[in-house]
């Protein structure tokens, strides 16, 4: 379809859509049936759907798409997970030693903890 090729999305619930929805709710006969939605059972969806993903998908690969911008790098966006990785791992090790002590001295090490972590940001 044209707009599944622009790499659009398809409009959440169109007015035939939810019209055979209701059709199918009424006719379960019971109240507390769930609802069948048609975009898990209509092939055409189902293809505007896979095109609209490869369209998304195509423009990733191709530049077009960027979540940070352009001045933000894979590398710098790596930098920072590996920042991420290693005040994670900190904060368990800290947390393994606060475990250990009696409970009346968990308060001071979990304070002095906060102060070494928000050091170390």
């Amino acid at each position: 379809t044209p707009r599944a090729a622009a790499g659009a999305m398809p409009t959440p619930c169109s007015p035939r859509r939810a019209s055979k929805e209701r059709a199918r709710a009424g006719a379960g006969g019971s109240r507390g049936a769930p609802l069948q939605h048609s975009f898990l059972t209509d092939v055409s969806d189902v293809c505007e759907m896979e095109g609209g993903l490869l369209g998304l998908l195509s423009d990733f690969h191709s530049g077009k798409l960027q979540a940070f911008g352009k001045e933000c790098s894979f590398e710098q966006l790596e930098h920072v997970r590996e920042m991420q990785e290693k005040l994670a791992r900190l904060h368990f090790g800290l947390d393994v030693c606060v475990e250990e002590l009696p409970q009346e001295q968990k308060k001071a090490a979990a304070d002095r903890n906060l102060d070494q972590l928000l050091a170390h940001v």
